[in-house]
């Protein structure tokens, strides 16, 4: 059986970043905190049947650039979410187009399950095939294909667009400086 470890923990929800001493006085004074275990680097996807699937726990999937890695050997994306706690406010549905990007830049199919938010099937270019009602026990059915290949972003992650940003700041920087008058 095969398990995959949250990478990508949310501060405050699922550690507390306070050093260890603050923990200690946390523990005998009995105030509550969650601290997971993070789990490590380089997962391999997961086994299923034929397929081989690239896991996100919730806001996981917001760090495309922790996916890469996976998507050499995956052929489909499946993220799982507890969205409850943005209750019937828009921000379930800002993490659904999160997810959806994520199926765009990767050329694969995204699975979502949310308990409370937005569960769906999600093709390569980012389109919703399939959507389950909310706030109901539903059954989602659809059809996903194995893909592989991989996109320019899941080649060269974030480092393109850093590196233009870089080059615009020091371009911005450099014409500045030809342009202030002395004095």
């Amino acid at each position: 059986m095969a398990f995959y470890d949250k990478r990508h923990l949310v501060p405050f929800a699922e550690y507390f970043p306070v050093p260890a001493f603050v923990r200690s006085w946390l523990r005998l004074l009995s105030l509550p905190y969650s601290d997971f275990n993070r789990g490590r680097k380089g997962q391999p996807p997961l086994a299923v049947a034929d397929l081989r699937v690239a896991a996100t726990i919730c806001y996981e999937d917001a760090f495309g650039s922790e996916q890469i890695d996976s998507l050499r050997s995956a052929n489909l994306l499946v993220n799982v979410t507890n969205d409850a706690w943005f209750g019937r406010s828009p921000a379930r549905f800002q993490h659904f187009q999160i997810a959806r990007l994520r199926a765009l830049e990767s050329g694969r199919y995204l699975v979502r399950a949310a308990n409370d938010g937005v569960s769906a099937i999600v093709g390569p270019k980012g389109e919703v095939l399939a959507e389950a009602a909310e706030y109901r026990p539903t059954v989602l059915q659809g059809t996903v294909r194995p893909l592989s290949g991989l996109t320019p972003y899941a080649r060269a992650g974030n480092a393109p667009v850093v590196a233009l940003g870089l080059f615009g700041v020091l371009f911005a920087a450099s014409r500045g400086r030809r342009w202030r008058r002395p004095g």
